[in-house]
């Protein structure tokens, strides 16, 4: 039976994308570039405001290029704060919740074969309120 490569390649680029954030954290990101990130949004390890959930109930889409706060890549996920509608908001993204990530301007992405979601419906208590998010 040959080797299944897949999963190496995907804890390889986790490993890739939490780097680049953790850079991106510290010196923002290149002028040149943008993130583009697609997401597992019926996640309970993803965490976001309820009125952000219920649009985008399986995956949603986010782009870090000017307009972000609070960028923090842990081990596990990261976390920005975003305005939708010109509401703050912060997620809380697991990498293994990943389905894509991208780089335009360097010309770089790689699709991610996403886990299965580990629940349908994300309990309240896993639901970042508003006024929960950090101050820049």
């Amino acid at each position: 039976m040959p080797i299944d490569y897949e999963p190496y390649l995907n804890r390889a680029f986790k490993r890739l994308v939490k780097e680049v954030l953790e850079e991106a954290s510290k010196n923002g990101v290149p002028d040149e570039s943008h993130f583009f990130f697609t997401f597992q949004t019926n996640r309970a390890d993803v965490k976001m405001p309820e009125f952000i959930r219920v649009k985008y109930p399986e995956e949603m889409s986010i782009i870090l290029q000017h307009q972000y706060d609070n960028l923090n890549a842990g081990m596990d996920a990261f976390s920005v704060t975003l305005a939708f509608g010109g509401i703050p908001a912060t997620l809380v993204i697991p990498y293994d919740a990943l389905i894509n990530f991208s780089d335009p301007g360097a010309g770089f992405g790689y699709t991610f074969k996403p886990e299965l979601p580990k629940e349908k419906t994300p309990q309240k208590a896993e639901v970042i309120s508003l006024s929960e998010r950090r101050k820049s």
